[in-house]
């Protein structure tokens, strides 16, 4: 009975952990799946502490809590996923106010618009809810100067559905914009009408909380430099906007992203001078806690509610709070009273990334630093280095398995950075916080103060540039998988922290052979199970990209997606799309990647996977070249051998799968090739055991037509339609002539009215499934060799 006492010495820490458990399980398998799963739990407790009330009570709350956490994640679903349910997509005339600070970037003026009246046709929707308004700047109806905080407008437009995630380990923009409480989002152009209504009484505190942000923001631009100034915003006030995506960038391959955070010390420089002054001018404890959580409340509107800072703001009350009444607090009970209060107010807060690193790397501190610090005190090294080291490897400890999952990135060099730089991190934020009060009374005073900051500033900057561009200061890793993660944190927790508890556990031996024999199971299980051949058909909007695992671990890209041509759009969907799911599939590696022609939404998102994957080889339909010659040049540079197949060749994968080359003919001996980029491309068949699917690229109607007259057999069990899907390509004759299960229409938003309903038609007509990329997202196709289960993931 010794063993369970542990239970009972922390209970809002096992509660937490609960409520988190019953929102993971809610958000993946639904409310009605976890209540089931709670009547089992109920009667093993019963059954098991029957004899313990403590225990039992326990068990019971963190049962209730478990519950809590589903059904609030179940409310919070319904209300930021459906609350525009009835008019996404549908020309309405919204009203409401405008409940945030807006935002000016990349030629779009930004706010939060909370709605209280939709109407469509004529008719009034009750749809409350948070809008993320976009207003081009070319807008002359948004005046700036009378549309503020709390006005109220209304407009005509649509509301649009955000997207959820459409490719396997993609972002799922829903779910972000559900973490700010946002349900729908609303673009207008120059052109649309703007109508100002009044101003919504109410929000003091957020306008005070923006007067004083703008307030720092512009004393800090006024005695800084622009990069400076744009630092230590950040570092005061978690202001993300001052620093361009290059300086982004190096700070996170030099592994210093999060000075530019507020956080914990911001909260410790803003409470531990009060404290003083208040004690000495003899102010009781009561009173000045009191007065410290208000500025502290204050603190969060001022820094814009980031999960760093409310975490950290609702740890300092608790402190305050005990300090009040003379208890001391305890730092873990203090860290899950923190996270429960976040996930109460929104549950989707928890799928935030800055949530999750920041009580990731808190809670490293807290259990690993004193450890740390003790081994590493061991040696003769000055203070500042040995705090600093155990905090940085402390910190890193807590967060790499999260940064490799968002983003593949880890720092080779973050430990010597931050020896550099985070001592003076210290000293800059006591410095700003001086220059930023200084500020109140004399502006020279502040430039005076801000002259020496300026110099610490500059050292940073300087430590994060050289450091960053230091060769593989940062590695581009694969995406570790969930079950990897678990086992990381599990083992972290074993040998630095639970080793001796586990091992005073009376059960310890029984426990340690349960694990081993599971372990050796399901290693077993995983090899001996046979593998499929698995395709995915990538959703990169107007573009083709398919991805290939065979069942013998080989690995094949089709195509790359990219712009159409023509487009001026900066985005590169191969660094935002491809790349990315290359890496969450746990490889850095593909064997062959395959571009079917030369235009340029098939081949520019190519680019990225050679520059940043290691490719066996490339493989081009036998052309001029025309629309490779990047592709050419990139392979030239990374030695990545190049070849050209033409009709009758054979892609041989492994020993059950093959792709059969149908198109081009030979360049000089293929008129179409010469005369159309699209009828020049790879037309492949992949043949694994008795599945079928038939690759066509562009290819249009005259080379599908040329394939009939040969003979070819052109039957599958999937159809990657060409062109996708113009009335240029599959033909009625081509359609007709063979049988196909499903069809897999590679799109995104367009101007050329693909798909055509015409192929739509002729397809379903056929008993053909049509499966669109715009429509379902990424289309997975898994075959053991009979035939194919389709998934989507819309």
């Amino acid at each position: 009975m010794k063993d369970l006492s542990v239970c009972v010495k922390r209970p809002l820490c096992l509660f937490c952990m609960s409520f988190i458990a019953g929102i993971i399980l809610c958000c993946n398998a639904g409310l009605t799946l976890l209540l089931i799963f709670l009547i089992p739990c109920l009667f093993i407790c019963i059954i098991f502490f029957s004899r313990l009330k403590n225990i039992i009570c326990i068990t019971l709350a963190a049962l209730i809590f478990f519950t809590l956490g589903g059904v609030i994640f179940n409310n919070a679903q319904r209300k930021y996923y459906g609350a525009f349910n009835e008019v996404y997509d549908k020309p309405v005339t919204v009203e409401g106010y405008i409940a945030g600070e807006i935002e000016k970037k990349d030629n779009l003026i930004k706010f939060y618009l909370k709605t209280n009246k939709i109407t469509y046709l004529k008719n009034e929707i009750k749809a409350a809810g948070k809008l993320l308004v976009s207003v081009s700047e070319e807008n002359r109806a948004f005046d700036t100067n009378k549309i503020k905080y709390r006005t109220e407008l209304s407009f005509s437009g649509s509301i649009e559905n955000p997207k959820t995630m459409t490719n396997p380990g993609g972002f799922d923009y829903k779910r972000y914009l559900a973490a700010a409480g946002v349900s729908g989002t609303v673009y207008l152009k120059g052109g649309a009408d703007l109508c100002l209504i009044g101003v919504k009484d109410g929000g003091w505190l957020h306008k005070l909380g923006f007067g004083i942000k703008n307030f720092v923001l512009r004393l800090v631009e006024q005695c800084l430099d622009e990069k400076q100034a744009g630092l230590l915003a950040g570092m005061l006030i978690g202001y993300k906007d001052g620093l361009d995506e290059n300086a982004y960038n190096a700070f996170g391959k030099a592994g210093l992203t999060h000075i530019m955070v507020a956080s914990g010390m911001n909260v410790a420089f803003i409470i531990l001078p009060l404290l003083y002054i208040f004690k000495k001018i003899h102010i009781g404890n009561i009173a000045s806690s009191i007065m410290a959580i208000a500025v502290l409340l204050l603190f969060v509107f001022v820094a814009g509610f980031s999960a760093s800072v409310v975490r950290a703001v609702i740890m300092g009350i608790l402190i305050l709070l005990g300090k009040a009444v003379m208890r001391e607090t305890d730092i873990y009970t203090s860290i899950s009273a923190a996270a429960v209060v976040l996930l109460l107010i929104n549950p989707y807060t928890l799928f935030d990334i800055g949530f999750q690193l920041s009580f990731s790397a808190t809670l490293a501190l807290v259990m690993f630093y004193p450890g740390i610090k003790a081994f590493i005190d061991r040696r003769p090294l000055p203070e500042i280095i040995s705090d600093t080291l155990a905090a940085t490897i402390a910190a890193q400890i807590g967060v790499v398995p999260i940064t490799l999952y968002y983003f593949n990135n880890f720092s080779t060099i973050s430990v010597l950075s931050n020896l550099l730089v985070v001592p003076v991190v210290q000293l800059i934020t006591i410095i700003g916080f001086a220059m930023v009060f200084a500020g109140l009374a004399s502006i020279n005073l502040a430039v005076l103060i801000g002259c020496v900051n300026n110099t610490f500033l500059s050292f940073v900057l300087f430590v994060t540039e050289y450091t960053s561009k230091i060769p593989y200061a940062s590695l581009k890793l694969p995406t570790p998988p969930v079950w990897m993660i678990i086992l990381y944190y599990s083992a972290v927790l074993y040998f630095l922290k639970g080793r001796l508890y586990i091992k005073n556990f009376k059960y310890y031996r029984y426990l340690k052979y349960i694990c081993i024999t599971l372990a050796v199971i399901i290693i077993m299980v995983c090899n001996l199970l046979p593998k499929p051949l698995r395709i995915t058909f990538l959703d990169v909007g107007q573009g083709d990209g398919a991805f290939i695992k065979t069942a013998h671990g080989r690995k094949l890209f089709i195509d790359g997606g990219g712009r159409a041509a023509g487009s001026k759009s900066g985005y590169d969907v191969g660094e935002a799309v491809v790349v990315p799911y290359i890496l969450d599939q746990g490889t850095k590696k593909i064997d062959i990647v395959i571009a079917t022609h030369g235009h340029s939404d098939h081949t520019e998102g190519l680019e990225a996977i050679l520059k940043e994957i290691e490719v066996g080889r490339v493989i081009l339909p036998d052309t001029d070249g025309k629309g490779f010659e990047r592709i050419i040049e990139i392979c030239g540079q990374k030695k990545i051998s190049v070849a050209e197949c033409k009709k009758g060749d054979i892609i041989r994968l492994d020993k059950d799968t093959v792709l059969d080359v149908l198109n081009p003919l030979s360049f000089e001996k293929d008129s179409l090739s010469q005369q159309s980029l699209n009828d020049s491309s790879l037309v492949l068949k992949l043949r694994y055991k008795n599945s079928k699917v038939l690759f066509q690229g562009d290819a249009e109607i005259p080379v599908e037509q040329r394939l009939l007259e040969q003979g070819s057999d052109l039957s599958a069990d999937i159809l990657k339609v060409g062109h996708h899907g113009s009335f240029s390509s599959t033909g009625e004759a081509f359609v007709k002539g063979s049988i196909f299960k499903y069809a897999v229409i590679s799109v995104g938003r367009n101007n050329f009215g693909h798909p055509s309903p015409l192929v739509i038609d002729r397809l379903e007509e056929r008993g053909t499934l049509p499966l669109r990329t715009d429509e379902r997202g990424a289309v997975i196709a898994v075959s053991y060799g009979e035939g194919f289960s389709i998934k989507t993931m819309r």
